[in-house]
């Protein structure tokens, strides 16, 4: 896999959550928890700034079908059985 552009930033923390995190990185790898703590966050922002621009988006007048939890348990059975399962151990796999 080819590795993606990087760019030196300078950032400050506060010395007690170096020192936290100094004591649970493994040695040398710093750097990699920070960017995967980061890009987990961001990937968080971004899920919550969906969530919040598609709030409202269904409503119960537009699924009148769904009204009820056994509506839903219905509706649930219905999708699930157009589901293919194939035994354990004989799923397809993409080459």
């Amino acid at each position: 896999m080819p590795r993606a552009a990087t760019r030196r930033i300078n950032v400050s923390f506060p010395v007690w959550l170096l020192e936290d995190l100094d004591k649970v990185a493994p040695p040398r790898k710093r750097n990699q928890v920070i960017v995967t703590a980061t890009a987990d966050y961001v990937r968080r922002l971004k899920l919550l700034a969906v969530l919040k621009e598609t709030a409202g988006a269904w409503d119960d007048e537009s699924h009148p079908e769904l009204a009820t939890p056994e509506d839903i348990d219905r509706w649930l059975r219905q999708i699930r059985s157009t589901w293919r399962r194939e035994p354990l151990g004989q799923e397809e796999h993409c080459a």
